[in-house]
């Protein structure tokens, strides 16, 4: 109860991973609902906000964790949970230590977006609609272009008109303008997002046609701007973003796994600062603890790195296992940990006997193959045990 990193609620288990939710998830969201229902002249319906904000961005979350989860397994790793929390997903996988593995698996978190989008778009194209590819656009206005009658078409938060009849010529300024008139509404601050009521009367002073969009595709289109924008985000080469672990692979492949890592965590601070700076321009409080986060986990992570360096050490950062090695006294008295820190430690440690434990067993095991193999030969392995010996073969070379 004192590790508030611990406060996790259990939902489910897939695949034997088990799903938690952060109790910071529910706190975090019913701020931001808080926020959104009590602001003045806000046009997005409360609904549509839980909609997107929880359930759609924890579905798109967790089906990017479940892509490191069945990644890792893959490539002989094992995962056994998933943590979604307020600045996104934690997976907890275990991760063979070499780059190959390690780069192929933050890839499949941005692989598994990009899939989404692919899935997403092909409804979408084929009722002549064309997903929204910019990351700075308003998801509840949710504007595409239709490429059969070259239309711009928005969710009932938005106002597109044009006028009546064939083709796709649009209202001029002006007639907007003479609607507020007649309205007698001139102060709208806001015209990137409209109320669905205030915009359905403006169309009709405007004598045009409004270009809306059926709720289905609407809804499809913010799934694929999501799920995008998440792939690109990922993509930062930051640590400890899926990017920038992707970055510290290619690095450690070149050279070692230590330059790998400082070059990925000194660029990790050099994004974290990026955004630390837009947050605060744009009063992003999310935002903000995500860049600090980063801070501190770059920080971490090179204090660390002699530590995490070992035989059967992983490395660790937005859910990925490391195991330490204690073996090893420290040059230095060690800080107080704090409760980020305590947690992973803890976490690093029951991981670490666990695969003790699997390494013993898989050991024991590949004894009892290799005396059967010697006695009656290899074609007398079955299909599960040759799988086995490949996956040893694949989990246990190139340590150094």
């Amino acid at each position: 109860m004192r590790d508030p990193m611990s406060w996790a609620l259990p939902l489910f288990r897939a695949s034997n991973i088990l799903v938690k939710l952060h109790v910071f998830f529910l706190i975090v969201t019913l701020g931001l609902f808080l926020r959104q229902v009590t602001a003045k002249d806000n046009p997005i319906d409360w609904g549509d906000f839980l909609l997107f904000t929880v359930f759609l961005l924890f579905g798109v979350i967790l089906l990017h964790e479940f892509g490191h989860c069945f990644a890792a397994r893959r490539v002989g790793g094992d995962a056994k949970e998933i943590l979604i929390w307020p600045l996104g997903g934690l997976a907890m996988v275990e991760v063979p230590h070499a780059p190959r593995p390690t780069f192929q698996v933050a890839a499949a978190g941005p692989a598994t977006n990009a899939l989404i989008c692919v899935l997403v778009a092909i409804p979408l194209v084929a009722a002549g609609f064309i997903p929204s590819v910019n990351p700075l656009a308003n998801p509840f206005v949710s504007e595409m272009r239709n490429y059969t009658d070259g239309r711009d078409y928005t969710s009932e938060y938005g106002l597109k008109v044009y006028q009546r009849g064939p083709g796709a010529v649009p209202m001029p300024q002006q007639a907007l303008i003479d609607a507020q008139t007649k309205a007698q509404d001139n102060g709208l601050r806001d015209r990137t997002a409209w109320k669905p009521e205030v915009a359905k009367h403006y169309a009709e002073l405007m004598g045009g046609e409004r270009a809306e969009a059926p709720k289905w595709a609407v809804w499809l289109n913010r799934t694929f701007w999501l799920s995008w924008v998440l792939f690109l985000f990922n993509l930062i080469p930051a640590y400890p973003l899926d990017g920038g672990q992707m970055l510290q692979a290619v690095i450690w492949g070149r050279s070692d796994h230590r330059r790998g890592v400082t070059v990925a965590a000194y660029t990790g601070f050099v994004f974290a600062l990026i955004f630390l700076i837009v947050s605060v321009a744009a009063n992003e409080t999310l935002f903000m603890g995500l860049s600090l986060f980063m801070l501190y986990q770059c920080s971490t992570r090179l204090h660390q790195l002699d530590a995490d360096e070992g035989p059967f050490g992983y490395d660790f950062s937005a859910g990925y296992t490391s195991l330490e090695r204690d073996d090893e006294p420290p040059t230095r008295p060690k800080k107080k940990l704090g409760p980020i820190a305590r947690w992973w430690q803890a976490r690093k440690a029951r991981r670490f006997a666990a695969e003790t434990a699997r390494r013993q067993r898989d050991e024991e095991r590949m004894e009892e193959l290799l005396g059967k193999i010697a006695a009656t030969g290899m074609p007398s392995l079955t299909d599960e045990e040759r799988r086995f010996l490949e996956q040893f073969s694949a989990r246990y070379r190139d340590r150094s």
